[in-house]
Parts: structure tokens; sequence; C-alpha cells
């Protein structure tokens, strides 16, 4: 049995609102992290023939898909401003476009997906005499589409 080939180009990049719009790296980030919510609604179902004695059956479908990311790292001097008016949501209302990037290369799992989002939170810390780090929690503000790599 082969070893599978193991993903190492999970980006997430931060568009620049212009047209065409460019998506760049988000300086200082170190981790970073992608999670895709399917959230659900459920019904218990009663059995037909024996509603007293069967356990009810529960029914789930999706009513609604969301995105969350999380970026982490050092605080970059460069970077500062871009979080701050973000976090204060000067531009656009807070929603900045997002891509999320897995460019693995052929064999059709590489792409991106691109999505409106809003900073939910942004928080910079320090211990001692380290540098600042910073955790950022970032979540959608419409939909996620999804594009292949060519």
């Amino acid at each position: 049995m082969a070893p599978p080939k193991l993903d190492q180009t999970m980006l997430i990049l931060l568009g620049d609102g212009g047209d065409p719009e460019t998506f760049g790296w988000l300086c200082g980030a170190n981790a970073r992290s992608v999670k895709f919510i399917n959230n659900t609604g459920e019904e218990s179902i009663l059995d037909c023939d024996d509603p007293n004695g069967e356990p009810a059956v529960i029914l789930r479908w999706i009513e609604s898909q969301d995105t969350q990311l999380t970026i982490s790292g050092r605080v970059a001097v460069e970077a500062l401003s871009m979080w701050r008016s973000w976090a204060d949501a000067e531009d656009n209302g807070g929603v900045k476009n997002i891509r999320s990037e897995i460019q693995n290369g052929s064999g059709g799992a590489g792409g991106f997906h691109t999505l409106p989002a809003i900073l939910q939170d942004f928080e910079i810390s320090r211990e001692g005499k380290a540098s600042s780090t910073f955790t950022a929690t970032i979540v959608a503000a419409g939909k996620r589409v999804w594009t292949a790599a060519t």
C-alpha cells in the first residue's frame, strides 16, 4: 500500500477589495484553520405500526451552512492598521473577501473557497519580553464558493 500524499499548502488569504480583487497573505500569521459547518434541523418520527413500542427515529437535514476561519501568529507591525480597521468595521461594514486555498497540484483535490467574511474577534497578547501574538476568528457573511484548481 502506498503512503498518502499529504497537503502542505493550506493558506488563508485576505482580499484587497479591488477590481479585480487581489488576495494576499496575512503578514505574521503562522497557524490557520478552516471549519465547514452544516447547521441541521431535526425531527423525531414515531413508528407508524407501533408508536408506543418502537423508539422514534430522528430525521435530520441541513438548514444552513457556515464557515469559520481561525488564524494566529506573531503581530506584524505591517499588518496592524489592517487588523485595526477591520476590527472597527471601517470599510464595507466590516465585510472582506477571504480565500481559503488548498493548492496541492493535480488530481482534482486542490482549489479554493472564496467567501465574504467578518472579523468576529481579534486578540493581541504578550508574555514577558517575547513578541506579541494574535488570534483572530473570522466568520462567513455569505455563501462560500468552491473553485477547483486548474
